[in-house]
């Protein structure tokens, strides 16, 4: 069976293997040891419900196969963004300029540099490894964070966000970054994307102008980037899609990745489950399979499993009352 459980300090090393594999352009994964550590030190004073400082939650979960105990896959889930560093993105907008003396009306696009997610809740940390990319694994561990919201509201914003990879080329290099960004940090994008992810990005506040970017006078090939999704990453844009994410126009700042945006209440998951107690603990006569969390914020735990529905309550498996550490009488909230 695969569980969804809170990452542990015992993890780390499964969980640094895991971020090596992520790879360049998953900030929020760094396959920095120190950092990694931080992380899950962060993660576990969330569950525990002591956060370093208000509003500073960060829950960082690892897929776990109970039959091999191995980790093969993480999510996270951020509960507010910039507010002890800054959240920076490229917000697209329109400026129209227009002379009737000389009969030219120009209409640009252009890139302001915001902070305007700041607050927000943000989706992240998403991987799962090659093996497991299949059976609709991967959707179950992107859409089982939408529980946590559903079940824990006043954790989160009501805006609830997720970043996007942009476009990189078979080196990993990106267009974007190269003909922008590269010019004010004077460094490689991996390694600006290194510092980003281990450090914040008080250096983005330091080096790059605040000053709009008018779209046309970059080159065609970062043009085209701006707001496409890196190809390995649609599947994950179009999972958000369908939950109810859209893209409203912000990108990322290296490497011009989409950033979805939904209400947290209009998301498709957090909109359509539901809450039961558990009314008997055996093999259901059908049911079909449901995402089943258990409501301990410490010992939050999500798995997909069989569960059959009735007036009272719901009945599930002995194998899911085992995984999520309930019995008769606990409440579990679940999604199709």
């Amino acid at each position: 069976m695969l569980v969804v459980r809170p990452t542990r300090r015992e993890d780390h090393g499964e969980m640094l293997e895991l971020a090596r594999l992520a790879g360049i352009g998953m900030t929020s994964l760094p396959p920095d040891a120190d950092v990694l550590e931080q992380k899950i030190a962060r993660a576990v004073n969330s569950f525990s419900g002591k956060p370093e400082y208000p509003h500073a939650e960060a829950f960082l979960f690892s897929l776990e196969d109970t039959e091999s105990g191995r980790i093969v896959g993480t999510t996270g889930v951020v509960a507010h963004v910039g507010i002890q560093r800054p959240f920076y993105s490229y917000k697209l907008s329109t400026i129209v300029q227009a002379s009737e003396k000389v009969g030219v009306y120009s209409m640009n696009s252009v890139l302001h540099m915001v902070n305007d997610y700041t607050g927000a809740t943000e989706l992240g940390s998403l991987f799962l490894t090659s093996g497991y990319r299949r059976d609709g694994i991967g959707r179950f561990l992107s859409r089982c964070r939408h529980l946590m919201l559903a079940e824990f509201p006043h954790l989160f914003s009501d805006i609830v966000i997720s970043e996007i990879r942009g476009v990189q080329d078979d080196g990993g290099e990106s267009p974007f970054y190269n003909n922008l960004a590269r010019y004010f940090f004077q460094m490689p994008f991996k390694r600006a994307d290194f510092i980003y992810a281990t450090q914040g990005g008080q250096f983005i506040a330091d080096l790059m102008p605040r000053y709009p970017i008018y779209v046309k006078l970059l080159p065609e090939v970062a043009q085209a980037t701006i707001g496409r999704p890196l190809a390995a990453s649609l599947p994950a844009k179009h999972m958000l899609e369908e939950e109810g994410f859209t893209h409203g126009g912000y990108i990322d700042i290296f490497d011009a990745g989409p950033t979805m945006e939904c209400a947290r209440e209009r998301i498709r998951t957090v909109r359509k489950s539901h809450k039961s107690p558990i009314i008997a603990v055996a093999e259901p006569q059908g049911g079909e399979k449901y995402m089943i969390a258990n409501t301990s914020l410490e010992q939050f735990r999500m798995t997909r499993e069989r569960l059959a529905r009735t007036e009272e309550g719901v009945i599930i498996t002995p194998a899911c009352a085992a995984a999520l550490g309930v019995g008769v009488g606990d409440e579990v909230r679940y999604g199709v």
